[in-house]
């Protein structure tokens, strides 16, 4: 019951964010960032199919097909599967891009650069890959003394949680920047099922 209760109030607090639009209909608010539940690593890996350590090697964007939105196909060179196996190269797809001029982003997700190295929790789809969980999903690899440093960049997000019976929003907390290695570790034992 308490877990319905709290579903029910989720889908109202969705409901909030539409506001009347053009001709009575509903239309979203204006976001500045996208609100998520924060994932632990763990769970990133347990909610993922693939983990791979890759490289951007290019990236194109189109209107898809009925032209109603634009869409962002990446190639990722697979340098390790972390979790799972596969092909070495990989196609991500996001929403999003540059189409005849516009221009369309979606807020929380992850900006995929060319020559970009990163550990990304992945999806499957039907011929392409999607990231797991906005840009929770990707841990940039930044090379700095030799070393090479693990992080990600969670501007676009905010993250909700629960506090008693209310549902609070916060910018995520500033995340201790770790060696890449170390980061691959973990989650590969938590992809073999141990923390």
């Amino acid at each position: 019951l308490h877990t319905m209760a709290r579903s029910l109030r989720i889908g109202f607090m969705l409901c909030a964010l539409l506001v009347p639009g053009p001709r009575g209909m509903l239309a979203p608010r204006a976001a500045h960032a996208a609100v998520v539940v924060p994932l632990t690593r763990e769970a990133l890996v347990r909610q993922s199919d693939l983990v791979v350590r890759c490289t951007v090697v290019a990236r194109k964007s189109a209107w898809n097909t009925q032209r109603s939105q634009i869409l962002t196909w990446t190639t990722l060179r697979v340098d390790e599967y972390v979790k799972g196996a596969g092909p070495g190269a990989r196609t991500l797809r996001q929403c999003g891009g540059e189409g005849d001029g516009i221009v369309t982003e979606v807020p929380g997700d992850a900006h995929v650069l060319p020559g970009e190295r990163a550990v990304r929790f992945l999806r499957r789809g039907d011929g392409v890959v999607f990231l797991t969980a906005r840009a929770q999903a990707v841990y940039l690899g930044k090379e700095q003394g030799g070393i090479a440093y693990a992080e990600r960049d969670l501007s676009g997000l905010s993250f909700a949680r629960w506090e008693g019976d209310a549902m609070k929003t916060a910018a995520p907390a500033r995340e201790a920047r770790e060696p890449l290695d170390e980061r691959v570790r973990s989650v590969r034992s938590f992809a073999r099922g141990r923390p």
